[in-house]
């Protein structure tokens, strides 16, 4: 029980546990266009961003909602008027595969401590982490309300 635990030994297995995520976040193969991305994230409210994985559930990407949303907004026309303007549009918006736009994910193993894995979500400004097995497979994800939640039980 992760109560009986000092905070420097609980793992990030044990937040998930905790926190009874029992869903998968989103996700989609490599293959997968941004429509299919969009697809997932909105099927799956949860989170804010899409895990790109292989044939083998092992994690090669993520897509984040800033990156949907930029592609949305190209097809709406929020983006000022202008040479420059265009010519990135048109360059962003063909390129409407999933492979063409993730991110190199930045993930955890199941068994990291928390605090190094609250480490690494500080250090990248991220909200969110990935959480792989030890053959990368997706496994779930830590969201920093489940370490705020569990850290209240440690800071009273």
């Amino acid at each position: 029980m992760v109560e009986e635990k000092p905070l420097a030994d609980v793992t990030v297995s044990e937040v998930l546990m905790l926190s009874g995520k029992s869903k998968m976040p989103a996700t989609v193969r490599k293959d997968a266009t941004l429509k299919e991305a969009s697809e997932a994230l909105i099927r799956n409210r949860e989170t804010r961003k899409v895990y790109v994985v292989d044939e083998g559930s092992r994690l090669v990407g993520t897509i984040t909602l800033e990156t949907l949303l930029r592609h949305a907004g190209y097809s709406m026309g929020v983006r000022s008027s202008g040479v420059t303007s265009f010519l990135k549009m048109l360059g962003e918006i063909s390129k409407d595969m999933v492979s063409d736009s993730m991110d190199a994910p930045v993930k955890v193993l199941e068994d990291e401590l928390i605090i190094n894995a609250t480490k690494l979500m500080v250090e990248n400004h991220l909200n969110d982490l990935p959480v792989v097995d030890d053959e990368g497979r997706l496994v779930g994800e830590l969201n920093g309300l489940d370490i705020l939640v569990m850290g209240k039980q440690f800071w009273g």
